[in-house]
């Protein structure tokens, strides 16, 4: 509370002080936003302005829908949490410095973010200057019109080009050269949503297997290695492999789903390619066929990977797949990197650490990773937003800046590397996962004709019935898949 009072009362100073210079001037409405003659301060590169106590009201997920959803953008108090803490000192920072309150505006039970934004712009209403929220679900209002062309706007507040922001997010995500959406430092939900592999450091050592960190340094972290580690676990107590946590089976990895798709983005396969001068699919590339070859010659076998889905209700399976990692009877299980925040594998008897997803082969250049769609978090500003577009801007990229500054590293070192995995291996698995993470528009805005799932959806097909009959799938999908790619394109293009 004495720092919020002590931030209050700097506030208050700062602003009468620059009112007062206001009123020397002879013209309140020109001075309205005081400009230093330091033009940066550090590495943050904005001119220093006081914007006399404005504020920035950012609508983003209902609280308590993810483990920092409820700090990242407006942390109400100190409560001894160190990612928490630092996001309150952040925010403090900024209201100091440059006078910029930020506001988090929380949908209430029953409400929906996406509903709240299009009637707001729609209304005139412009109570929210910008957006935080799941990619998948904000990112079709660009194509409705809704979003600013961030390297459009002016005032040139938003840096967009540096490292506190999502360089590949950019690259994956312009849609005829427009940046629409940006994530980044402002947030730490961004990496909570990033897929990552979980190992079991104790069956490493039970079973004798190399030391997957080194794996990974060497390059050697693929596909054919896996399933090699893979095939090395193997416990079973009845005449079939069971998925009951309590039998006590042991596997050499266990997966859902959503998965198979996260192992191709991670083997550098995208459904869209967005390189070229129009998004086109390249499911049916000669290069995507042969990676699925190989990833479903290592996940197909029933043996040693249980896929949750194939064992029952997928929503019981799910809760099945993480408690067999933590009971430590799986070597290997994929996910975000948000799980080790949860109770199941803080209270989990096992050692484990982390890695990237693996390469399809020793061809592929560098580890990638990608993220879940439903839950990773992008900033973008609606188009409604005029008399406050200046001020929204400065904020997002202090949040963005100073974030860098002052939570990344609480979030790294205190939150993931010592209080979760506890080891520099980890750490260094961190930086390389998050480096070099990869987005697909493909997953992001789901193409379809409006009948049937979309494109989010295609390796679901085939899971059912361990097809790997890519081609014949996608067959049968594309005429659906590419009306919705063409009505994009038409939108975005012509």
């Amino acid at each position: 509370m004495l720092k919020k009072l002590l931030s209050i009362l700097l506030c208050v100073l700062f602003a009468a002080t620059s009112l007062l210079l206001a009123g020397c001037n002879g013209d309140e409405e020109e001075s309205k936003y005081e400009v230093s003659s330091d033009v940066s301060e550090g590495g943050f590169l904005n001119e220093v302005k006081n914007w006399n106590g404005e504020t920035v009201n950012i609508l983003t997920f209902a609280k308590d829908s993810y483990t920092f959803s409820d700090c990242e953008i407006d942390a109400e108090e100190i409560l001894d949490e160190p990612v928490n803490d630092a996001f309150y000192e952040r925010n403090a920072i900024i209201e100091e410095k440059y006078g910029i309150e930020i506001v988090g505006c929380f949908p209430e039970p029953g409400e929906d973010y996406i509903d709240m934004l299009r009637q707001d712009v729609e209304s005139g209403l412009n109570e929210y200057d910008a957006i935080c929220a799941a990619i998948t679900y904000t990112a079709p209002l660009a194509i409705e019109g809704l979003f600013y062309d961030i390297s459009e706007i002016q005032n040139k507040y938003i840096h967009y080009d540096q490292k506190w922001w999502d360089q590949t997010l950019i690259r994956d995500t312009s849609i005829n050269g427009n940046i629409y959406f940006l994530s980044g430092d402002a947030i730490v939900e961004d990496d909570e949503a990033t897929w990552a592999i979980f190992f079991n450091k104790d069956l490493v050592s039970k079973y004798g297997l190399d030391d997957p960190y080194q794996i990974v340094r060497d390059g050697k972290w693929t596909f054919d290695t896996m399933h090699e580690l893979i095939q090395k676990v193997d416990l079973m107590h009845g005449s079939t492999k069971s998925y009951d946590p309590e039998v006590g089976d042991q596997w050499g990895m266990v997966v859902q789903s959503y998965d198979f798709l996260l192992f191709m983005q991670g083997a550098g396969q995208t459904l869209v390619d967005n390189t070229g001068e129009t998004p086109r699919f390249r499911i049916d590339d000669a290069r995507n066929i042969q990676v699925f070859t190989q990833f479903t010659n290592m996940v197909y076998d029933e043996q040693n990977v249980g896929i949750a889905d194939r064992h029952g209700y997928w929503e019981d399976m799910y809760k099945n797949e993480g408690q067999i990692f933590e009971n430590g009877n799986a070597l290997f299980m994929p996910n975000a990197i948000s799980i080790v925040n949860g109770e199941g594998l803080r209270n989990a008897e096992i050692h484990y650490g982390l890695l990237p997803m693996p390469k399809a082969d020793e061809l592929q250049d560098e580890y990638t990773t990608s993220v879940n769609v439903y839950r990773y978090p992008i900033f973008a500003i609606p188009t409604s937003n005029v008399e406050k577009l200046d001020v929204t801007c400065y904020a997002l990229e202090a949040m963005a800046y100073y974030g860098g500054e002052m939570v990344t590293e609480e979030y790294y070192d205190r939150t993931l590397t010592y209080k979760r995995f506890q080891d520099d291996d980890s750490r260094e698995m961190l930086d390389l996962i998050f480096r070099n993470r990869t987005y697909d528009l493909g997953t992001i805005f789901n193409f379809h004709n409006g009948g049937g799932d979309g494109s989010l959806y295609f390796y679901t097909k085939l899971i059912g019935k361990l097809s790997t009959d890519i081609v014949s799938t996608y067959e049968g999908l594309k005429d659906n898949y590419q009306a919705g790619l063409n009505e994009f394109i038409e939108q975005c293009y012509s």
